[in-house]
């Protein structure tokens, strides 16, 4: 069997536990499996992560046409662009390939017309929307997303599952801290006991990333502009700072925001000697990237950059892209799975014409379907005595 194949046949073992470890997924996938969906097309913008296998393939089973593009290369998982395409998916990985392609390959996926999109980031909505694409509705999945699709004006409907009460409440603030300080381990070998902590935003996911890092020892403070949240922060047990004070002091930076260049140049050139800075909201322009990369740069291991900046050293990890999705460090947990039954459950409305007397505009998504998934999600984590 050549080295090919033995990966394969790992990664197809490790699908079949997954299986397991995804009841939701799977009690969503089975229901649209059971149905004929030929003719529909799908298409989607998103991580290429073991769960986009479990949110898509149904569709294709059910005669879907799909195309899929990953949202941030960075986070791509190869084993797993490789399984879609080889089971009829239309993928784009984004690996390697230059800036160029992926905004052609965005517009390509964005033509129409399209029954669905699944969207991370709103870079196909707002592809699509400047196209002029009749699209019969679209979910989305991220702060970032919703920042760039609000300002224009929308033809179709988009449902924002982002701010449902499982995404916000549970994901953004318990699931992402989760995920986000095993990677930072596994990628520095540093821990966090004693450390000074900065975390730039303190919305649902910063809270999260802030909280799990006060359980792990380090300590903690928050450069916030509401002030509601920043009281909130003290709540937490964190210090406030603002922004230029308490990057000074840092010797991690995490931010978390959702929004491009909070940390630019000025405030890049404001941090001390040898502190690591890295993302976890969704955009990978968090962290100006490319003004860092006008100074002397060496790769020091796999996420790990070193910038020489002033007299002073500067790490990077990631190359500015969500750390908890790093290829490599990302493990994944069944955290995920009722944010996949969301996501597979809302496509399945969409595709079956639940959205056809919404307007145009941007929505909730639907609450119903909202307590439909979490009561899945209930029941398979509940024994009967």
């Amino acid at each position: 069997m050549s080295e090919t194949n033995i990966s394969d046949a790992g990664f197809e073992t490790s699908l079949e536990w997954l299986r397991f470890a995804r009841p939701v997924s799977v009690h969503f996938g089975d229901r649209v499996r059971r149905l004929d969906l030929s003719g529909k097309r799908l298409a989607g913008w998103m991580h290429l992560l073991p769960d986009a296998i479990f949110n898509l393939m149904p569709f294709v089973e059910a005669g879907v046409t799909v195309r899929v593009g990953a949202c941030n290369p960075d986070s791509t998982d190869p084993r797993v662009a490789d399984y879609l395409a080889r089971h009829g998916v239309e993928v784009f990985d984004g690996r390697r390939e230059p800036r160029q392609t992926y905004d052609d390959t965005l517009r390509r996926f964005a033509a129409g017309p399209l029954d669905a999109i699944c969207d991370m980031g709103g870079e196909l909505i707002e592809a699509a929307t400047l196209a002029g694409t009749s699209v019969a509705g679209a979910l989305e999945a991220t702060t970032t997303g919703l920042h760039r699709i609000r300002p224009l004006r929308l033809a179709f409907p988009v449902f924002d599952w982002n701010g449902i009460v499982l995404k916000d409440a549970l994901h953004n603030r318990f699931h992402v801290g989760e995920a986000t300080w095993p990677a930072f381990e596994a990628i520095t070998g540093l821990s966090l006991f004693g450390r000074h902590v900065l975390v730039v935003g303190f919305g649902p996911v910063g809270r999260g990333v802030a909280e799990r890092a006060r359980v792990l020892g380090a300590i903690v403070t928050v450069a916030e502009l509401d002030p509601v949240r920043r009281l909130e922060a003290m709540h937490f047990g964190c210090r406030t700072s603002p922004l230029g004070t308490a990057l000074a002091e840092a010797d991690i930076i995490v931010t978390a925001t959702g929004i491009d260049g909070v940390l630019g140049a000025a405030e890049l050139g404001l941090c001390r000697d040898k502190a690591v800075v890295f993302n976890v909201g969704h955009s990978n322009r968090e962290i100006d990237v490319d003004w860092l990369d006008g100074h002397d740069r060496r790769k020091m291991k796999d996420h790990i950059e070193r910038y020489a900046i002033g007299g002073r050293t500067l790490f990077l990890l990631n190359r500015g892209s969500m750390i908890n999705l790093a290829f490599g460090s990302f493990a994944g947990s069944d955290s995920w799975d009722p944010f996949s039954g969301v996501i597979i459950r809302g496509l399945l409305w969409l595709l079956t014409g639940g959205a056809e007397r919404v307007p145009a505009g941007l929505h909730a998504y639907p609450r119903e379907l909202e307590r439909e998934v979490a009561s899945v999600a209930l029941a398979a984590r509940t024994r009967s005595p």
